[in-house]
């Protein structure tokens, strides 16, 4: 995917939505397991309180003993982080094992409910402990209360919940490369429509269908619809320019023919001078229109209606029509075509493109004619090459781009290169004319076999 394109700005909006979503996830499961687990801890706290209450008693000479304790393999390991302890008034009486030599202090701020409370307090090296206390009165005596106490230590939940973390981490990662796939998965079914245009854009640019045809969403229909609607709109502008280009030459017709009667008119009475000024003038007139004609008739790449010809057949015709000329039947005609070999070009185009080629090598070639066609690097070159005199390389420009005849002795307007040379440029082609390894010209054309679609650039 290529910078800025759509497929990258909706998976990265994915991606972010991904982010922030999966962070607010996290956040609040790790908020709810340490709700649940501190939920958890209290009620085994509590548990053991109530044991501990149920289990108390005075004996005749008022000593406070337990009748079973807890049962719990913590409370009598050392330090286990598992602890309960019984006072009195501040004097420890009774403790779990675990406790070893030391005692539970309360915070002299902290005072135990009848029922019991949560506390914090400090354990066996300095441990962070979450508690439970609880007052209890011994029922039958007057004794003074008995404080209880059970507590864990807080590194226990700390772990719990660093774990819980790590795991929900993995868990999390798993799920947003499953959900960047799913996402990527979505954008490209999502956008294959888009994608299936283009790639019928393309062949109606190359010519091999007409109009953008097919079942497409709802949602890109309109711009199939506006798209179709435009390349009948080109059609029909092309059409009109070609008719108006046709009656502007009708229309021309007349007057130059009328100035060509009137310099015939100067000649003959002798006025040689302004007879040859006229001429001139007429002759460049005449010039101009043949090859504007001649371009108002090429329908050119952007002509969507055309199909693909097979070019071998095309020359084969043309070779066929200029040999039977009289001159051409003087000549020997080699041909090295790759047969067969598709292009995306008009026909009438086509046809006129080598047709001028094809001619303008008969009226020069002395014996031999060689046309040739191959294809090289996505390109389509043909050459015509011919036994005449050719042309020197400093009138090779003036040729082309004038119009004007080399040699004024052989018959012809002396517009075939210069219309070949606007036609190839109408198909983003090239014309390359040079000395011919048989004497004479040689005249390259090269086309491109298919028109690469332009690449769809995200504003």
């Amino acid at each position: 995917m290529e910078r800025g394109s759509l497929s990258v700005r909706l998976i990265a909006v994915w991606a972010v939505f991904l982010v922030i979503t999966l962070e607010a996830a996290s956040l609040g499961l790790q908020t709810l397991f340490e709700r649940s687990i501190t939920r958890r801890t209290l009620s085994e706290l509590t548990l053991d309180l109530s044991l501990l209450a149920q289990a108390l008693q005075r004996d005749s000479n008022g000593a406070v003993s337990l009748a079973t304790a807890p049962t719990d393999p913590l409370f009598a390991v050392a330090f286990s982080g598992r602890y309960w302890q019984v006072s009195l008034e501040n004097q420890t009486i009774l403790r779990s094992p675990s406790l070893w030599d030391t005692s539970l202090k309360l915070d002299s701020n902290v005072k135990p409910a009848a029922e019991q409370s949560f506390i914090r307090l400090k354990g066996p090296d300095e441990q962070n402990l979450f508690g439970m206390t609880r007052i209890v009165k011994l029922p039958g005596t007057d004794a003074t209360p008995l404080t209880i106490i059970a507590a864990v230590d807080y590194a226990e939940i700390e772990i719990a919940k660093r774990r819980f973390s790590s795991d929900l981490l993995v868990g999390l990662i798993g799920l947003a490369c499953l959900l960047l796939l799913a996402a990527s998965a979505h954008v490209i079914i999502g956008l294959k429509p888009l994608k299936d245009i283009h790639a019928r854009l393309a062949r109606v640019r190359n010519g091999d269908i007409r109009r953008l045809e097919g079942s497409f969403p709802t949602e890109v229909m309109p711009l199939v619809i506006e798209t179709n609607a435009l390349l009948d709109a080109q059609d029909a502008a092309l059409e009109a320019a070609r008719t108006r280009a046709s009656n502007l030459a009708h229309g021309l017709k007349t007057p130059l023919a009328v100035m060509a009667a009137q310099s015939r008119i100067l000649r003959r009475r002798g006025d040689l001078d302004l007879a040859n000024q006229i001429d001139s003038q007429l002759e460049s007139m005449r010039r101009h229109v043949e090859r504007e004609m001649a371009r108002s008739r090429a329908r050119g790449p952007s002509a969507t209606h055309h199909q693909r010809i097979d070019t071998t057949v095309a020359i084969m015709h043309l070779v066929g029509a200029i040999s039977i000329l009289p001159k051409g039947q003087q000549l020997r005609w080699e041909m090295a075509l790759t047969s067969p070999l598709m292009l995306g070009i008009d026909q009438a185009d086509f046809n006129e493109l080598m047709g001028n080629l094809i001619d303008n090598a008969q009226k020069w070639a002395r014996t031999k004619i060689k046309i040739h066609s191959r294809i090289t690097s996505g390109n389509a070159i043909f050459t015509v090459e011919d036994d005449g005199p050719g042309v020197a390389t400093t009138e090779v420009d003036r040729i082309l781009q004038r119009g004007e005849r080399a040699d004024t002795s052989v018959p012809g307007t002396g517009l075939g290169l210069a219309i070949t040379s606007d036609l190839v440029g109408i198909y983003n082609g090239r014309l390359d004319v040079s000395r011919s390894s048989l004497g004479g010209l040689a005249a390259v054309v090269t086309l491109a076999v298919r028109h690469e679609p332009d690449r769809i650039a995200a504003a």
